[in-house]
């Protein structure tokens, strides 16, 4: 049944070590949009089985799962006790080979990892200062509070050389092949040749995992144009970006990235630790809270949950407020003033043309629904760019593209096992709006095709405007 809802999707995450059999079994049945997952590359053969079970989570409806290609952190705190406080200004020290301290590494990167006074992450709350470096041992000083709890990742943007296509072991190609995976994250790809050598690792048809390329540096930022043409959208890590800039950038940074990736016709999802604080609270930071709400206001896709927050007691509590604030935001964004202009994407090509000429049709015909025929989603995702509120109905002969789907802003689709002919194309949209959507009679919708084959021979590229019998 198509509902009106959220336009902005909320996606969980989970470390593999959340993700449980246990503790799928717990939230099963929870209103759940899209869900990521992180694994490293030796855990994967055996995480890819329980990523198989994610689609037996809600029995109403399936949703998208994204798998990140490649997670294998330098180095990862490990502490005596579950969790250690670490105040401004103290230091420490800790020793290559001794694991009986109260702080130690595991790490297989020390020759490597530190150098003197390089900035030192220790996951998202506490950050260093590298005071000094021998063969044996590192002092580190606290230059910005926080807790360090055990296997917490460290991070030291500093010596950290961006990632390329040979550091992806090929036991990581295996999320490529199984069918329950319909988005894979790529690391932070700073050049589009590594890009394209994924597209011909994983080449298998045309539903194929859609690529999504995680932006955590800055070089990939600036080269974010020439690298969104081959992937399907980007994912936005705040929290690496900070570390590898000035933080004061980001939030005007992530306005520009989700507007380029509207002008590209790509998905955009923004991730920055968010309500990473309730897997120890029951309520989230003010942070937090305007972190989901800019985002929505950006018009990003989803916004994507901190991967800690479900190795707490609220990563329900969690999922739910993010979705709360989400539709609290676009319920009242409408008479909102924006202190900045967004820009509709240019008309370049004949898809667009279509496809903005049927959303200015619905806008000035108050249409309460745009419906497409879309065969591996390009027409829904063209829709979706110029950011409008009319809910958009994706329909295709793909359970995959459908799925996938739900990751769009402001998308919503259904499944046909074949599409009529022109003439009766439109009588049996007609009917399943009637049947199986929130359309009443006498609402006006708009109909876009925009294909070589969809509903006829010869090329149909078309809109119109109906209304519902």
């Amino acid at each position: 049944m198509l509902k009106q809802g959220r336009r902005t999707s909320v996606v969980w995450s989970f470390e593999e070590e959340s993700l449980t059999k246990e503790y799928l079994e717990n939230i099963k049945g929870t209103d759940i949009d899209a869900i990521r997952v992180a694994f490293r590359p030796e855990n994967i053969a055996s995480a890819l089985e329980i990523v198989g079970s994610l689609k037996g989570l809600n029995s109403e409806q399936s949703f998208p799962v994204i798998v990140d290609i490649f997670k294998n952190p330098r180095a990862v705190f490990r502490c005596a006790e579950s969790e250690i406080e670490l105040k401004f200004e103290d230091s420490f020290k800790i020793l290559k080979s001794d694991k009986s301290q109260r702080i130690f590494l595991e790490t297989e990167d020390w020759d490597s990892l530190f150098v003197p006074g390089a900035t030192v992450y220790c996951g998202s709350e506490a950050i260093l200062n590298t005071v000094s470096v021998t063969n044996d041992a590192v002092v580190l000083e606290v230059l910005q509070g926080g807790t360090c709890y055990d296997q917490t990742e460290l991070y030291v943007p500093k010596t950290q050389a961006g990632p390329t296509f040979e550091d992806i072991p090929d036991q990581a190609w295996l999320v490529a092949e199984n069918p329950h995976v319909d988005y894979i994250v790529l690391p932070s790809f700073e050049s589009a040749e590594d890009i394209k050598k994924v597209i011909d690792r994983i080449q298998q048809g045309e539903y194929a995992p859609w690529l999504l390329l995680k932006i955590g540096s800055e070089k990939t930022y600036e080269n974010l144009a020439e690298l969104l043409p081959y992937v399907r959208g980007a994912l936005l890590s705040r929290i690496e970006l900070a570390m590898h800039m000035d933080p004061a950038k980001i939030p005007m940074l992530t306005k520009e990235v989700i507007q380029l990736c509207k002008d590209h016709t790509k998905i955009s999802l923004v991730a920055s630790d968010m309500l990473g604080s309730m897997r120890h609270n029951a309520t989230p930071t003010r942070a937090e809270v305007s972190d989901i709400g800019n985002a929505v206001l950006d018009g990003a896709d989803a916004v994507v949950l901190s991967d800690v927050l479900a190795k707490g007691k609220y990563a329900k509590r969690g999922l739910e407020l993010a979705q709360k604030t989400v539709m609290d935001i676009e319920s009242s964004a409408a008479n909102m003033r924006l202190n900045w202009q967004k820009v509709q994407p240019e008309i370049k090509d004949e898809i667009h043309a279509v496809t903005f000429a049927a959303y200015r049709a619905a806008f000035r015909n108050a249409a309460k629904a745009i419906v497409c025929i879309t065969k591996m989603g390009n027409t829904a995702i063209h829709l979706s760019s110029f950011d409008i509120e009319t809910p958009i109905i994706a329909i295709s002969l793909s359970e995959d593209v459908v799925r996938r789907l739900k990751l769009v802003r402001g998308v919503d689709g259904v499944c046909i096992d074949e599409l009529p002919s022109v003439d009766q194309v439109l009588p049996l949209i007609n009917s399943m709006l009637v049947q199986d959507s929130w359309l009443s009679s006498g609402d006006k919708y708009v109909f876009v095709s925009v294909t070589h084959s969809s509903i006829s021979v010869a090329e149909s590229n078309l809109f119109t405007i109906q209304t519902v019998d």
